[in-house]
This record gives C-alpha cells, sequence and structure tokens, in this order.
C-alpha cells in the first residue's frame, strides 16, 4: 500500500509512535527538526551513507518549500484544499472509516495516475482531537499534505526517485536500483509547513516544532 512506484498512501502513523510526532506541537505535522527521524523509519533508509543523509533530507524539504510557494502564487492564496484539489481536477471521496492495516492508521489515499483522493473520515476525526482541530480544518490540513503528492505525480515528479540506493546488495555486489519512500513525505511535510506559514503570515514554523 505504500509502494513509491504505484501507491501514494500518505500521511499515515505508525500507532506505536503516533503521538512523538507532532501531537504536543503547535502545527500537527512533522517539522524539518523531524525529517532525519522521518528517514530513519524508511525500510532502505540504512542503505543512505551517512554522510549523504542531511543532503537528500535538505533536497527533498526544499523542494516541498518551493512547491507550497508555487501553489500559494498560482492559487492567490487559497486556504482550502477542497477548492484547490477540484480545481486541479480531483475528486475527493469520503468514506466514513477508521483506516487501519496492521500498526498503520491511515487517514487519506490517493493512487498514483488517478484523479481521486480519499479521506478516512474517522481516522480524520481521530486526528482532529488528537490535535485540538475541528474535523473540517483537520481534514483540510491532510488534504494540503496530500495535494503535495498530487504535484508530484502531474508535475513535480516523485520525491521519492531523485535519491536512489541498491536494491539488493550481497557482499560487494550490488544489485538493481530503490528510491526512498520517505523523502516524498518529508517533501509534503514542508508543504504543508511552509503553506501553513504563508497562510498564516508566519516566519521559521518549519523548524521550532519538536517537543
Amino acid at each position: 500500500m505504500q509502494n513509491a512506484d504505484h501507491t501514494l498512501a500518505r500521511k499515515s502513523v505508525n500507532l506505536e509512535v503516533e503521538s512523538t510526532v507532532g501531537s504536543a506541537s503547535r502545527f500537527p505535522f512533522p517539522t524539518r527538526e523531524l525529517a532525519r527521524k522521518e528517514l530513519s523509519w524508511d525500510r532502505f533508509a540504512a542503505r543512505i551513507p551517512e554522510e549523504d543523509k542531511e543532503r537528500v533530507i535538505d533536497l527533498a524539504w526544499s523542494k516541498g518549500e518551493r512547491a507550497a510557494h508555487m501553489v500559494f502564487e498560482e492559487s492567490n492564496g487559497q486556504s482550502d484544499f477542497f477548492k484547490i484539489c477540484k480545481d486541479a481536477g480531483m475528486t475527493i471521496i469520503k468514506k466514513d472509516i477508521d483506516c487501519v492495516y496492521g500498526n498503520q492508521r491511515y487517514f487519506s489515499d490517493y493512487v498514483s495516475g488517478t484523479k481521486e483522493i480519499t479521506l478516512y473520515e474517522q481516522s480524520c476525526v481521530l486526528w482532529a482531537k488528537q490535535n485540538q482541530l475541528e474535523p473540517h480544518e483537520a481534514q483540510n490540513l491532510i488534504l494540503m499534505h496530500e495535494f503535495f503528492h498530487v504535484l508530484e505525480t502531474t508535475r513535480l515528479g516523485l520525491t521519492s526517485k531523485e535519491y536512489t540506493v541498491p536494491l539488493i546488495t550481497i557482499g560487494p555486489c550490488k544489485l538493481g536500483k530503490t528510491g526512498i519512500h520517505a523523502l516524498s513525505e518529508i517533501a509534503a511535510h514542508a508543504f504543508t509547513n511552509t503553506y501553513y506559514e504563508l497562510l498564516h503570515n508566519i516566519s521559521g514554523t518549519g523548524g521550532n516544532n519538536e517537543s
């Protein structure tokens, strides 16, 4: 469900670590200071040389920031991502369920190449309560995050493919290549943080959120 080549099932949390990611902060998405933690959860993160990690995080974060400025300018500062998605030709589907697979809760789903974003309403309500948000506000923020992934597949290219590591390593032999899924998530967090800053005329939200 989280294969970066085919399905972008985003804004999910590991239920064991849910309370450590933004739940007590003034902004409910991970910031730049938490990007290394996000990267560490990727199953291929151990294959990234230590000296490359900050560089690829910066690459992904900068891409999300630039995209936020682009959309903010193109939409004339529109805050309603239901409208932004609709204007982009997307259909929002709401399902009244708490979407949990294994140890992951999913709030939204976007399959690359489609024109649909699915919101899982009960999951969104739980996230809204955790972050002291109104349900519609929570859904709008989740759509904000999700819209970046739409941009990846329609205009920007997948951030996960901008840095690759060997798919299989057997001794000195390295076979195939795979992207880093977490980089798309880091870029989406940057997009959401930056857009939120632009809407609220805030400077530097992205660096002050770790608690």
